[in-house]
């Protein structure tokens, strides 16, 4: 028998110790200081992307884990338009399209602003020219001394968060 083949079920290998992974603010991986380019590698580790309640990041590919250093948010914004339908879609750093949900959306350090995407289980950094394409829905009450997002008819107060 041989001795993959005798191991629990369960059984997970950790491979921290042997394998550096980082994301870096502007959404580049990178493994052991060399930045990752390949597109599918990095779309396997954007699928294989998972965070622990702790906040901790790893990808998880097949029975290997891996911690991943996050420096600001696993995913970037880098594109903000409008559909048809008068919704707003958002492009992500993976490929991904996904529809901009306006209670998600905060403003971090240094006036960036961020947004929970993939179902609330990841947030994204909005990429420079995301940010601009976005500020078309930003409106300053002036009174209340607030940002808010306007769109459709609604307005969603954009909350300032000192971390992310």
């Amino acid at each position: 028998m041989s001795e993959i083949s005798s191991m629990p079920d369960d059984f997970v290998f950790d491979s921290t110790k042997y394998l550096r992974l980082e994301i870096d603010k502007d959404g580049k991986w990178f493994q052991n200081g060399a930045e990752i380019i390949h597109p599918g590698i990095r779309s396997q580790f954007y699928k294989a992307l998972n965070k622990k309640a702790d906040g901790e990041y790893f990808v998880k590919i097949g029975r290997e884990i891996c911690s991943v250093i996050v420096h600001d948010a696993p995913f970037v914004v880098t594109q903000v338009d409008q559909t048809s339908d008068g919704s707003i879609s958002i492009k992500l750093n993976d490929g991904t399209q996904e529809q901009l949900v306006p209670d998600r959306l905060w403003i971090g350090k240094e006036n960036v602003p961020y947004v929970m995407v993939k179902l609330g289980a990841f947030h994204a950094r909005f990429s420079r020219p995301a940010y601009y394409q976005l500020a078309k829905w930003i409106v300053f009450k002036e009174a209340e001394g607030k940002f808010y997002f306007s769109h459709a008819d609604s307005q969603f107060e954009l909350r300032i968060k000192s971390n992310t």
